[in-house]
């Protein structure tokens, strides 16, 4: 039991026309849409779907149209029978013909992604006349919402690994990469069984698999935005890459919540509506930004900053109180109060600074005396 290939790509609607009746997907099939159960469709382009629940259910020489960004999937009792991701028309067989095959994937992407998984979920034992037909969305689901509540802390490397706040919000998109996990692991059970509703969509306020995604998605930000910022970029570089850091989002989630191995999605495009640091992280980069342009070296930067706070305000104070209290302030920089004049040297107009400051006064050498020249005793 398996299908036929009858044509194949843009061929399909002329060929399609042939047929009394053939099982599609339904037209309340949305861009939002992750599964929807198959629904027959007459010549004319109406669905025969009566509202019935078997509608779906599969019979020797059900003929099928697999358009572009679908995925068909047939089941029986939970168990995934066929998968067919070509595009094009398919006639069921229920007879044992050598060309019929449980599974089209083409040479392309998922020729070498969702076989694995087929051979490891597909149906046991011999189908039966009960099977049921699916359709799974390939097409990328864009526009699903989130928001930071509080801010997020990550290490952005840009600003010299400091650790900074950020709150965001925005949109992000995900494609199903492997239709088999996706519907073995993610769909809420009323839909694979048959028995409950007839598709299901994101966006819906369904609790259970919404707040799984969305839980996921802002519990790898931060790990997110610390690998994107290790190469030197800012948040700010984000706006313009979405695809880049939707990269570092989809290796964060896969990493922390592995939608790609378990679900079989992946993420695609981020698009942050905001990007904010808290007002901690702020002061943090203006002191590094500051620091980085009076020594123009990124290790040094803070040390550069606190180095001339310390000066300013030892300049403000009068009489010892402000020399000695300099003095504390350098001990508590440690050895990176150090590394400033060590590495200052006649290029830093700071360490030039302290350097004279410490130098100790070389006492003054007494003038020589000319000779005096002896009196004439006067006759």
């Amino acid at each position: 039991m398996a299908f036929l290939k009858a044509f194949g790509g843009a061929l399909g609607g002329s060929f399609a026309n042939q047929w009394l009746e053939y099982m599609a997907p339904p037209s309340t099939m949305t861009e939002h849409t992750l599964i929807a159960k198959a629904v027959a469709v007459k010549k004319d382009g109406s669905e025969n779907n009566d509202g019935e629940e078997n509608a779906n259910v599969i019979s020797n020489g059900s003929k099928f149209m697999v358009p572009e960004g679908t995925c068909l999937i047939t089941v029986e009792n939970g168990a995934i029978v066929s998968v067919v991701a070509e595009p094009g028309g398919y006639t069921y067989t229920s007879e044992n013909i050598p060309e019929a095959k449980s599974m089209f994937a083409g040479d392309g992407f998922f020729a070498s992604t969702f076989g694995q998984s087929f051979k490891q979920f597909k149906f046991g034992g011999q189908p039966g006349n009960q099977q049921q037909a699916y359709y799974v969305n390939l097409k990328d689901i864009m526009g699903l919402p989130y928001g930071t509540q509080n801010p997020i802390r990550y290490t952005d490397g840009k600003f010299g690994g400091a650790m900074l706040a950020v709150t965001s919000n925005g949109t992000y998109s995900i494609k199903v990469v492997d239709p088999v996990l996706m519907f073995k692991n993610l769909i809420p059970t009323d839909v694979t069984s048959g028995q409950g509703r007839a598709q299901f969509d994101l966006g819906e306020g369904d609790g259970g698999v919404e707040d799984s995604l969305f839980s996921g998605f802002i519990g790898s930000l931060a790990t997110a935005l610390s690998a994107f910022t290790k190469g030197g970029k800012s948040i700010d570089d984000i706006q313009g890459g979405t695809t880049e850091f939707a990269k570092s989002v989809n290796e964060a989630v896969e990493q922390n919540y592995q939608w790609g191995t378990k679900y079989g999605i992946a993420v695609v495009n981020v698009q942050p509506r905001g990007l904010d640091w808290d007002e901690a992280s702020v002061e943090k980069v203006d002191k590094f930004t500051t620091g980085y342009m009076m020594q123009g070296n990124i290790g040094n930067a803070y040390a550069q900053t606190q180095v001339a706070e310390g000066i300013n305000a030892a300049g403000n104070n009068a009489g010892t109180g402000g020399i000695m209290g300099m003095g504390f302030g350098m001990g508590s920089m440690g050895a990176a109060g150090v590394n400033v004049m060590n590495n200052g040297g006649g290029d830093n107009p700071i360490a030039q600074q302290m350097q004279q400051g410490n130098t100790p006064a070389q006492p003054e050498t007494p003038a020589e005396e000319a000779p005096k020249t002896p009196e004439t005793p006067a006759e």
